[in-house]
């Protein structure tokens, strides 16, 4: 099974605020930064502090100026079934309603905790829904640290093979304590 033509499988983030603090640095973006800067990943970054910049950022990402990148990057606070956008709850169902149907062959990653700990209905609602090719995430509260070295890992096992279930096998082979650790999950 083909994850795309190519080995370069671009990143499109949308993260949230990780602290109350307006002045805080918390971010993914170093681990954007040193994937581009060590492997050439290009990566378009948005911040999204509102539900409303959340779903106009998700559906900009089903327009062709982004057909070449592959990867969902979304980074929130994370609960069972769906992420917070400030003190707003998203589910999983509402990110599928925007994207219905607009994701074929591409990837979405969930940053968030405990995101995917929930039923496997949920799950294959949204990959049905959506088309994507896969969704990936924690099925946990994850620590900030731990996650974004697993993170970085993984997305460079995804640049690094075309093919899901090779990628899928080198991953789990290499981090199986982290994943075990962290309770991800790739569906």
């Amino acid at each position: 099974m083909k994850c795309s033509d190519t080995y370069e499988k671009y990143i499109y983030c949308l993260e949230g605020s990780w602290h109350k603090n307006p002045r805080s640095n918390q971010s993914v973006k170093p681990i954007l930064e040193l994937l581009h800067n060590f492997h050439k990943v290009k990566y378009v970054y948005r911040r999204c502090l509102t539900k409303g910049e959340f779903l106009s950022d998700l559906q900009a990402f089903t327009h062709k100026r982004y057909s070449k990148y592959a990867i969902l990057y979304i980074a929130y606070h994370g609960l069972k079934n769906g992420i917070y956008i400030g003190k707003e709850f998203i589910t999983l169902k509402e990110i599928a309603d925007v994207l219905e149907g607009k994701l074929y062959g591409k990837i979405v990653h969930f940053g968030s905790c405990s995101t995917l700990r929930t039923s496997e209905n949920n799950i294959y609602d949204f990959i049905n829904r959506t088309n994507c090719f896969f969704i990936s995430g924690y099925k946990k509260d994850v620590g900030y640290i731990d996650s974004a070295a697993f993170e970085m890992l993984y997305f460079e096992a995804l640049q690094k093979y075309r093919s899901l279930s090779r990628m899928k096998i080198v991953v789990v082979e290499k981090y199986h304590k982290l994943i075990s650790i962290l309770r991800f999950v790739m569906s």
